[in-house]
């Protein structure tokens, strides 16, 4: 499923045109995302991973943020993955600001929503399950098009112009 996932958010790249000279993962975990991006796309100029969790920085080799701190130049690609719903409000909002900031291309983004049927014994359940509304009218507000399954488009990327149906 992991290459999937990852084969899948290329293929949209390609399809809209975005050469992904940079990428970029905000709360990098095991790092998994980033091995798999580097083996499909090995033309990217600059991987760079982060993460809040020191045992993850000091196993994993990424930069230690938290994702509402995240600086540097911006990416083509920034995936954020199961980072969000773990943060209080206000700092997801700083979080989808700093994004909007990092990213001039594609944003993937995955985060369970109290709209998501969860199986509870089976899942970890701590942090803020909040609507998808609630996202994606942040996401709107920060300058992304949403593209829908967790892809949205940073208003920088000019060359996008998806028909209506296409984005919301």
């Amino acid at each position: 499923m992991q290459r999937n996932e990852v084969a899948f958010v290329l293929a949209f790249c390609r399809h809209i045109g975005v050469d992904v000279k940079r990428f970029t993962d905000a709360g990098a975990g095991t790092g998994w995302w980033a091995r798999e991006f580097a083996r499909r796309y090995p033309s990217c100029e600059r991987i760079e991973t982060f993460d809040a969790s020191e045992a993850a920085c000091r196993l994993f080799g990424h930069r230690q943020v938290e994702i509402q701190k995240m600086r540097g130049p911006e990416s083509d690609l920034v995936v954020c993955r199961d980072v969000l719903r773990y943060l209080p409000d206000a700092d997801a909002e700083k979080a989808i600001r700093r994004l909007a900031k990092k990213c001039r291309g594609v944003l993937y983004v995955h985060v369970i929503t109290s709209d998501d049927e969860i199986d509870e014994d089976g899942s970890d359940m701590s942090g803020f399950f909040r609507s998808t509304a609630w996202y994606r009218r942040r996401f709107r507000k920060a300058g992304f098009s949403d593209c829908g399954m967790g892809l949205f488009v940073s208003k920088k990327f000019e060359e996008f112009a998806p028909f209506a149906i296409e984005s919301r």
